[in-house]
Order: structure tokens, then C-alpha cells, then sequence
């Protein structure tokens, strides 16, 4: 039996009235707040809660507002008919606005569905929880603050407005505890620590410098949507360069060892850094693109074949190699070894300002590709003129066919004519 999580201490809250916060509803989206003030005026608690309270309060755009509340998924329901109940552990309530815009609303739990412990309690009291108990439950300090919509002040259970404050990441809980129960923790502390700046505490650098190794339990396909969180923050760069010095990059990717070497690191962090440039730009960018900018400075000292099929089956074998580490699927695996490929063949011919073979524009990844050459290629201070789908020279038109002319045969009442007589 797993031993059982300690329960949140029962001290009151540090309540922080509005007159000594700068955190304004001006600030908070019109859904939100109108979903906020319905619960309250509807006789329930409702809080803004986690990394929107935590981002408004550093001066940034929020890109969710999520709400917590003492009201159960189907008390909510009932409040809003434009909703819908999902999950089915941990159930929450969608409610929908015109324009496809969605608000998320959760009921407090008790605790995560990673520190769930043997205990006798109903399965209703083993799920929600009170305010408190659903701010221990969460990952980090400066995540555990909520907002009340009755009296405008913010509520911490975990100090995380003294965190904020020092710049400081710090776990909520005992960080061995927390990081053998759920290893992704240990991403997340980086995550935040590249975003924001802030300095992680030194009790959590130990654990994750000690349990690394146990990222490597956890489903692959969740590390990998984790990293694509990273790959599409704006602050790649800083995440990866977190996770080299940590180790836990070499913990999810232990074939890469051998290969990089201090300069390779470079690289990857270099490249990291050029796609934080597009996407502090809002350039789109695909999850294949992402994925093959990633493998470059793995696939860079490979040996190159000049046929294309086999550079292409030769790239997607090392790809799985490198990738082992996480779930990627065999489509994905499929476009991003065409692309990688692809821009192999395609950069003698762009250097040289050769024209392209209508062979290779006619593939589906040709603009990616195109795209991917200027990310490894272009001076960062071209990036963003060049990078964008509105360059992409246009394809090459397919060869006309011959269209060849049959001719057409005698129907069988028609009689062979002689000359004329």
C-alpha cells in the first residue's frame, strides 16, 4: 500500500484585499466573468484560479481563464444550458459562447489524479474537495492562488504571492514525494522556471538532479504533448537549455548522448531560439515542422544518399532512434522523415539558386520544407521576413501529358465504302 499524502494544513488563508492588489477584472475576459458572477450570484463560490491569476499578476496576457467552484459538474450544468459535462475521473464543465469560445469550470478536488491513495472514502469525498485541499493539490506555489469574484481580493493557501514576489519556483508539498508520484512535475518546474525567469528552489533542483531517471515512467504520448507545450512557449530555448543541465533531456532521449557533444547542444538551443522568434511573431507553425527542427542537430553528421527514397527511409529510421524516448506516431514519423529529406535535397539547389525539380514542389511537405531550410539557414535577423508561407516560391507546374488522339472505330452496321464510282 502507498503510503498517504499529508493533508493540507488547516491554517486560514492569507487573504490580500483588493487595495493591496493590482489585479483588476478590466483584465479578465467578459466569458470568464460573466460565468464568475453567475456562480455567485447563484449562492456558490467562484474563483479564477492557477497560471491566469499567476500571469496577470506578472503583467501578462492570460491565454485561459480557468474557474474552480464549490458547485458540483451537474449544479453547474444546470446554471448554463449552453454546456457540457466531460471527463469522467475528474469531471468538468464546458460552457460555450458565441464565436466558438470556450470556459472552463472544475469543482475543487480534493486532491491529483496522481496522488490518488488506498483510503476508505466514498469515491464522491475521494474527489472534490474544499478550497484549500484543491490548492495543495496543485503542482506549484505561484499556480495555487485563486481570485474571488465576491469581494475582488486573492486567496493563497501555499505562499505563492511570497514566491512571486522573490522570482521563486518552488513545489507545493515535499518535492521527492510529488516527483516519484508524477515525474512530469519535474518539466513543469522547468516550464516555468524558463517562462518567468524566476529561480527554481534548491530543494527541487536536487530532486529532479536525483530523480531524473523517473520521467522515463511516465506514458510516452504525455511527454511528448508536454514538450510540445515547450516547443510552442516562446521560451524553448531557455526550457532546453534547463533540461541539458538538469539531465532529464538525456532521461527522455538517452540515444542522443553520444551524439551531441557540447557543440551539438549549441545547435539545439540555437535552433530553439530561432523558433521562439516565429512564435513571438504568432507565425504557425505545424507539430511535423516542429519535430523536424528538433532532429536536425541529431541527423546533421549522418551520411547523405543521394537518392531520395533511400535518404528518406534512412532519416526515418534514425528518427525513431532519437524519438524513442516518446510516442510518435507513424504518420508523423512519415512527414517529418519526407521533409528532413527533402531539405537535404533541396539545399544545394537553393544555395546555388538552381530551379527545383516539379518532382519535389509536387510533394505535400515542399512548403514546410521550404520553410525549414530558412530556419537552419537564414541569419536570425532575416528570420521573420523570410520564414513566412508568403514566400514560398511557388511550385513548379506538372508536365503537360501528351494527350493522344484514338481513333475512332466503325460500328458494326457501318459497311467499308469504296471510292467513288
Amino acid at each position: 500500500m502507498r503510503p498517504h499524502l499529508p493533508e493540507p494544513p488547516v491554517a486560514q488563508p492569507r487573504i490580500i484585499p483588493r487595495p493591496e492588489h493590482h489585479l483588476s477584472r478590466k483584465d479578465i475576459e467578459v466569458e470568464a466573468l460573466k460565468v464568475l458572477y453567475r456562480l455567485h450570484h447563484a449562492g456558490y463560490t467562484a474563483y479564477l484560479v492557477g497560471g491566469s491569476v499567476r500571469d496577470l499578476l506578472l503583467g501578462k496576457r492570460p491565454k485561459d481563464f480557468d474557474l474552480v467552484t464549490d458547485a458540483r459538474p451537474g449544479e453547474i450544468r444546470k446554471l448554463f444550458r449552453n454546456s457540457r459535462i466531460i471527463g469522467r475521473r475528474f469531471r468538468l464543465v464546458q460552457v460555450f459562447f458565441r464565436g466558438g469560445h470556450i470556459v472552463e469550470v472544475s469543482t475543487f478536488r480534493r486532491r491529483s489524479e496522481f496522488d490518488e491513495v488506498e483510503d476508505n472514502l466514498p469515491p464522491r469525498d475521494k474527489t472534490y474537495g474544499t478550497p484549500a485541499e484543491d490548492a495543495w493539490r496543485r503542482d506549484l506555489t505561484i499556480n495555487g492562488l485563486f481570485y474571488n469574484i465576491a469581494d475582488f481580493s486573492l486567496v493563497d493557501y501555499v505562499g505563492g504571492l511570497e514566491d512571486l514576489k522573490a522570482g521563486r519556483i518552488r513545489v507545493i508539498g515535499e518535492p521527492a514525494m510529488r516527483f516519484v508520484r508524477d515525474p512530469v512535475r519535474m518539466l513543469r518546474v522547468l516550464r516555468h522556471a524558463a517562462r518567468t525567469g524566476f529561480k527554481i528552489d534548491a530543494g527541487a533542483i536536487d530532486e529532479i538532479l536525483a530523480k531524473g531517471h523517473l520521467i522515463r515512467l511516465c506514458p510516452p504520448a504525455r511527454v511528448r504533448d508536454e514538450l510540445l507545450k515547450d516547443f510552442r512557449s516562446a521560451a524553448a530555448r531557455p526550457f532546453f537549455q534547463l533540461m541539458l543541465q538538469s539531465g532529464l533531456f538525456y532521461a527522455i532521449f538517452p540515444a542522443w548522448k553520444p551524439r551531441l557533444g557540447k557543440s551539438g547542444e549549441q545547435r539545439l538551443l540555437e535552433l530553439c531560439g530561432r523558433l521562439d522568434l516565429l512564435f513571438k511573431a504568432e507565425q504557425p507553425i505545424s507539430d511535423s515542422l516542429l519535430w523536424a527542427l528538433f532532429l536536425t542537430p541529431y541527423l546533421e553528421r549522418e551520411p547523405r544518399s543521394p537518392n531520395f527514397k533511400e535518404l528518406r527511409d534512412h532519416i526515418q529510421q534514425k528518427a525513431r532512434e532519437a524519438l524513442g524516448g516518446i510516442e510518435f506516431p507513424r504518420q508523423r514519423q512519415d512527414e517529418v522523415s519526407q521533409m528532413l529529406a527533402l531539405v537535404e535535397i533541396l539545399t544545394p539547389q537553393l544555395h546555388q539558386n538552381r530551379p527545383i525539380s516539379s518532382r519535389f514542389t509536387r510533394l505535400a511537405t515542399y512548403p514546410e520544407a521550404w520553410l525549414l531550410y530558412h530556419l537552419k539557414e537564414t541569419p536570425a535577423a532575416e528570420l521573420l521576413h523570410k520564414c513566412t508561407l508568403d514566400k514560398i516560391p511557388p511550385r513548379a507546374p506538372q508536365p503537360k501529358r501528351r494527350r493522344v488522339r484514338r481513333r475512332r472505330g466503325r460500328g458494326r452496321g457501318e459497311k467499308e465504302t469504296g471510292g467513288e464510282g
